[in-house]
């Protein structure tokens, strides 16, 4: 990579165990990794239990953060195989998520903590925080037991920040006349403007090679806004295998990176990107689209 003009903007996912209380396989990407004013997390639990090192309390930070809890079976991904209570707000309100859910944390906005209430398999956390440092603020536990307080329901004070995510099985043709590809998966969309910030998440699960993206796959587009593209495995066994091979081109030049392990690839705005194919596949693996700062529409080439 290094002897390549854009192999900088290639990360390759290194997978740490931190331990019981919180990811047991996880990886970070700081503000410096990405060269923007984010940071993402991104693991898997293993055992039910509270969620966080220290048994994480309530707390805020000064920065907007979207947490997307991750089923990993890709023939079902809204399952999420799990139960998870997650405080919200100050009381908080107890919300349960038992589908594969994006839940958006506006600055100042106070939550946690959060339990692993079941665990029937094993389901993945992304994180994605937008600052350069990430500090959390603690704040007194409220009066009475969360453990002991009962599920919000459908008119909850803060049901507007849980998105339950819906994923559309994306079938061939999806793209438009150019592009009859079917990626054998399912697709959905996690808006943060539907939470009060601007943000746009998009997760796929990929079933099928060979398979190309874009309603026009051979040419390259730029956007103005940056945009990172999470290469991940699906088996929450062993997150730091991909389960296939995928190339993606970048910059004007059309420089071409073969991606065969977890990897992260950042688009800084300005940059020309794509095509974009999975070439082999093994097993079915993830591709979360990730736009920060919120998405405008590309220019093609």
């Amino acid at each position: 990579m290094a002897s390549t003009k854009y192999g900088e903007y290639v990360k390759r996912l290194s997978f740490v165990d931190e331990g019981p209380g919180s990811f047991r396989q996880g990886t970070r990407l700081t503000a410096d990794d990405l060269g923007m004013d984010v940071n993402l997390a991104y693991g898997t639990y293993w055992t039910a239990g509270r969620i966080g090192k220290d048994a994480q309390g309530a707390h805020v930070h000064d920065f907007d953060q979207m947490m997307l809890w991750l089923g990993t079976d890709t023939s079902d991904v809204g399952d999420l195989g799990a139960e998870v209570e997650l405080g919200l707000g100050e009381e908080p309100e107890k919300h349960m998520i038992t589908t594969s859910t994006a839940v958006g944390i506006p600055r100042g906005f106070p939550h946690f903590p959060a339990n692993v209430a079941r665990l029937d398999r094993r389901f993945i956390l992304l994180e994605v925080s937008l600052a350069r440092d990430c500090r959390a603020t603690k704040l007194a536990a409220p009066e009475g037991s969360f453990e002991n307080a009962p599920v919000a329901g459908f008119g909850a004070k803060h049901r507007g920040r849980v998105s339950h995510l819906s994923f559309t099985r994306k079938g061939a043709w999806h793209y438009g006349p150019k592009n009859p590809d079917d990626s054998g998966g399912a697709l959905a969309f996690v808006r943060g403007q539907d939470m009060g910030f601007d943000f746009l998440m998009m997760c796929e699960s990929l079933r099928k090679a060979p398979y190309r993206f874009g309603p026009d796959p051979d040419k390259p587009h730029v956007h103005p806004k940056p945009e990172i593209l999470l290469f991940v495995g699906a088996d929450a066994d062993d997150l730091s295998q991909l389960g296939g091979e995928v190339e993606i081109s970048l910059g004007e030049e059309m420089e071409r990176h073969i991606i065969s392990a977890p990897a992260a690839v950042v688009v800084p705005g300005g940059l020309w990107h794509l095509p974009l194919v999975v070439t082999k596949l093994s097993r079915p693996f993830f591709l979360i689209d990730v736009r920060p700062l919120g998405t405008e529409a590309p220019r093609p080439s």
